[in-house]
């Protein structure tokens, strides 16, 4: 792991799950920060902000009558077309078609990556890698499950642009470089993968959006082997 980079996380979850809207899901938001000064320096050095990263973590066990998994995933389009992906069509518990694709695991929760953002200065330089990796370890003893809905930022309701394809693909690309795998359904169409010398993090963003027809949703298992 990067020893210059950190994540400082918050957390909000309602206690009262007599009140709670939505007690088996919490969300995470996290600070990418790296030090500012040289390699060398003392840790004491400031920190810079590189960008962020949103996360939702759904509890698969969480057994509450006025609140279901569907609910929970309803949060927006993208959670939703989630969860419909993942889930077995009563969205109690993992699809057989996801266990056949990523593996099964006694630890079923799913942890949802709803935003993921470099600024722009410091792209290219494997911060977004960094982070999406760091998820296998830190969230590998709560979850089984990371998913991610893809979606280049700068293509919200601009899907038919010229270059919309390609940063689509750019990103699926990285994704599956990742070790994520991609959903199939029936209306996703094969995606070529293209071979990139140099794949940065130009389009490693993302945010809720619809989709549309086709499916860019990816899972992969970080469940401790």
């Amino acid at each position: 792991m990067n020893e210059n980079v950190r994540i400082e996380y918050r957390f909000s979850h309602l206690l009262d799950v007599d009140y709670a809207s939505h007690p088996n899901m919490l969300t995470y938001s996290g600070r990418i920060l790296i030090k500012s000064g040289d390699e060398f320096d003392n840790y004491d050095s400031a920190e810079i902000e590189v960008g962020m990263i949103c996360l939702e973590m759904y509890d698969l066990n969480f057994e509450a009558g006025f609140c279901t998994l569907r609910e929970a995933f309803d949060k927006s389009e993208s959670s939703l077309a989630v969860g419909k992906a993942i889930l077995n069509d009563s969205f109690e518990k993992i699809d057989d078609k996801i266990v056949d694709l990523v593996g099964d695991s006694f630890n079923t929760n799913v942890l949802l990556v709803s935003r993921l953002e470099i600024k722009e200065k410091y792209r290219g330089q494997g911060y977004g890698k960094y982070v999406l990796n760091s998820l296998d370890i830190y969230f590998k003893s709560t979850c089984a499950y990371v998913a991610i809905n893809s979606f280049p930022l700068g293509f919200e309701g601009i899907t038919d642009d010229v270059n919309y394809d390609k940063a689509q693909k750019r990103l699926n690309s990285f994704y599956s470089k990742c070790g994520y795998k991609k959903i199939r359904d029936e209306a996703d169409n094969d995606i070529e993968e293209e071979d990139f010398d140099e794949l940065d993090d130009l389009n490693m963003e993302f945010l809720d959006t619809e989709q549309g027809d086709v499916n860019h949703i990816f899972i992969k298992n970080i469940a401790p082997v």
